[in-house]
């Protein structure tokens, strides 16, 4: 007998570490799979299951060794547990999709997002071993991800493959199919969405299937996919109709689906109990209806009738839509029952309605506090950027040009230290309403942190926008209204700037526009203050001998990273791999090394280990970056002499920056 007290190995390196405590039918699974000591878990649980999940996570892998959690989608029930081991020292990323890390980040959780979708859905462990992930959208949630692993031949698969049933037990059973249909066509939205996930699914080799709701499927499949693949489901859900059948006989076997099915939902203890004593004997282990005291004309509602006067109707609410299908496979009379829940349901339908539309003008009225700054009355940070991003869609399409000013305070810091901060709110309260005068129609500004606001001018050409970023400088260190007189830096960049980018590259632009605005935002600071800066090419023509190798894997983000340094005038080269990296050193050596740290062949770390067996290779300045920033990948930076560990995700500036300085120092 299996100990469910403990973790139970399901296959090697690969962990249930849930409860099997049932709610309504439902049950919450979690997993663990371990490679080379370094441990990722899939959804950790709820707020009542977690602190069990993380106990017996503690007993496999310490807290430091645990790099990763994986949230297929954004439900409480997988989600909430996730404080649980932030508050016992997790210090890893959340790996899923963007759609569902915009919900997730209301629930407060402290740990930074790894968004699977920007990272061609593979997230690749410290250790070498590659996860990959399955985008499955609407099953059940837009941002819905399953996640494969090769070497186990194991589907963690969120919602798909679960079950609603009382009897609940780790590995699927001969009864767990009637469950699980019956869990999936009322939960996932269409056959032909399944269908289509179930096609992308069957290509991989898969030996085990590990849902979050019902039981570990470790035989029949293929089975189980094929069933899902042909399932009527959700609000497509069709009846398949029999032609007239003789009625004798037909009721019991109508019947009997629907005892099954009762079975299956509400446990064999509790239709034992509802039905004994009243006149219909039943076999449970067959699930079958033996003997009966009433006709076969009346059995139908009888039956249905026993149930509501026993347990009320809700207790039949969950058979609702089988019901129906069933009354038109067999030509039978909806039982009374189900009019009056029907009636019910639309009752609250309709309440729910009137609730919706109170609850839609109530967030009409607090939209403005929603999107609003509490000291300035601008737009806030989260306006600015949904803006920024729906303006950028208007680029793309060759309609409009965009110019975005980051605009700063420069001696903000200064008030704040000599008057207080209330004079620092004031002060920014006086420039909001500056900037409010000021700027021309079509103009955007928000206030995004601390003293730094965001202009984004639609359908301005970069010349304009020059132009005005100069006059609206000049406007507010000639203001008085301050309690000191106060300068602002401005960082600009203009659209006619963009390389040519597809739609679904638009957060990624906008990210682009941010960071390089940013770092001009920082030169004009360090010039002194009171500056615009409009441009990242550097003022003097030095840095175009020196050399600086990339070595990242071939994409967007290392692209974005290569064309910020050639606009500051380095010779820029690139590496996929550190196996290429080396030989390129080897045959003429950079004057910087900027590494990734996971990539294949030789890793950023044996990368640096490797230049340091020889003394002028050594030499050369290393920085390493990587999402898997911990204590121990730090310390074993810190043993081969790397002074710089940049976590990623990180602004285009910061390496710039940081690059800007080491030269200077070498020099």
């Amino acid at each position: 007998m299996i100990d469910l007290s403990k973790p139970v190995l399901l296959r090697d390196n690969l962990w249930w570490v849930g409860t099997d405590d049932i709610h309504d039918g439902l049950q919450c699974n979690s997993y663990l799979m371990v490679h080379e000591g370094n441990g990722i878990l899939f959804e950790p649980g709820n707020a009542g299951t977690g602190k069990v999940v993380l106990e017996k996570v503690l007993s496999i892998i310490p807290i430091e060794n645990l790099e990763a959690i994986v949230l297929s989608h954004q439900d409480p029930d997988l989600c909430m547990a996730v404080p649980f081991f932030e508050k016992a020292g997790f210090d890893g990323v959340l790996c899923c999709h963007e759609r569902a890390a915009m919900i997730i980040i209301y629930y407060g959780f402290k740990s930074p997002f790894y968004l699977v979708n920007h990272h061609d859905y593979r997230y690749m462990m410290r250790s070498g071993y590659a996860l990959e992930f399955l985008f499955t959208p609407y099953l059940h949630f837009p941002g819905s991800i399953m996640t494969y692993l090769k070497e186990h031949q194991a589907l963690i698969s969120g919602d798909v493959f679960g079950s609603i049933s009382m009897d609940w037990t780790l590995f699927a059973d001969e009864h767990y199919m009637d469950g699980f249909v019956a869990f999936h066509e009322e939960y996932m939205p269409s056959q032909s969405i399944l269908e289509d996930a179930m096609r992308t699914i069957s290509r991989q080799p898969i030996s085990i299937i590990c849902p979050q709701h019902g039981s570990v499927i470790d035989n029949d499949i293929d089975l189980y996919i094929e069933t899902l693949r042909n399932l009527p489901c959700g609000l497509f859900l069709e009846a398949r109709k029999k032609k007239s059948v003789s009625l004798k006989g037909e009721v019991t076997r109508a019947l009997n689906k629907v005892l099954a099915r009762l079975i299956t939902v509400h446990g064999v203890e509790d239709v034992r109990q509802l039905f004994r004593g009243s006149g219909i004997t039943i076999n449970m282990k067959k699930e079958k209806i033996t003997k009966s005291t009433f006709p076969e004309k009346t059995i139908w509602h009888t039956f249905f009738s026993i149930v509501e006067e026993n347990r009320g109707a809700t207790y039949l609410f969950p058979l609702t839509p089988f019901v129906e299908r069933i009354c038109e496979d067999y030509e039978l009379p909806l039982p009374p029952v189900f009019s009056s829940l029907l009636v019910a349901s639309e009752q609250e339908i309709a309440k729910g309605r009137e609730a919706l539309k109170a609850a839609e003008e109530k967030l009409k009225s607090l939209e403005s506090s929603l999107y609003r700054d509490p000291i300035t009355q601008l737009y806030n940070q989260q306006f600015y950027y949904a803006y920024l991003k729906e303006e950028l869609v208007e680029v793309n399409s060759g309609k409009k040009e965009l110019a975005l000013c980051l605009l700063s305070i420069d001696n903000l810091d200064r008030i704040n230290l000599d008057y207080g901060n209330a004079e620092g709110d004031k002060t920014m309260r006086i420039l909001a309403d500056l900037l409010i005068q000021t700027i021309p129609e079509g103009v955007q500004v928000a206030r995004l942190s601390g003293g730094m606001f965001g202009l984004i001018g639609s359908g301005v050409s970069k010349v304009d926008a020059i132009e005005r970023g100069n006059a609206l400088r000049n406007k507010i260190a000639g203001e008085d209204r301050f309690i000191v007189p106060i300068t602002a830096s401005l960082g600009m960049f203009h659209s006619d700037e963009l390389p040519s980018f597809h739609s679904e590259q638009v957060e990624e632009m906008v990210t682009m526009m941010n960071q390089s605005a940013m770092f001009r935002l920082q030169l004009a600071k360090k010039q002194g203050g009171g500056e615009i800066i409009y441009t990242s090419e550097c003022r003097t023509s030095s840095r175009t001998a020196m050399t600086i190798l990339v070595v990242d894997n071939p994409g967007f983000n290392r692209d974005l990273i290569a064309d910020a340094l050639e606009k500051e005038r380095y010779n820029v080269r690139v590496a996929d791999d550190g196996l290429e990296a080396k030989q390129m050193i080897n045959e003429d050596s950079p004057d910087l090394v900027l590494s990734e740290l996971m990539i294949p062949k030789l890793s950023g770390i044996t990368l640096r280990k490797e230049l340091l067996s020889s003394a002028s290779l050594g030499s050369i300045p290393f920085i390493l970056m990587s999402i898997n920033k911990n204590e121990q990948t730090i310390k074993r930076a810190y043993e081969l002499q790397i002074e710089h560990f940049l976590r990623r995700p990180v602004a285009l500036y910061e390496i710039v920056g940081l690059i800007h300085l080491m030269i200077e120092r070498r020099d």
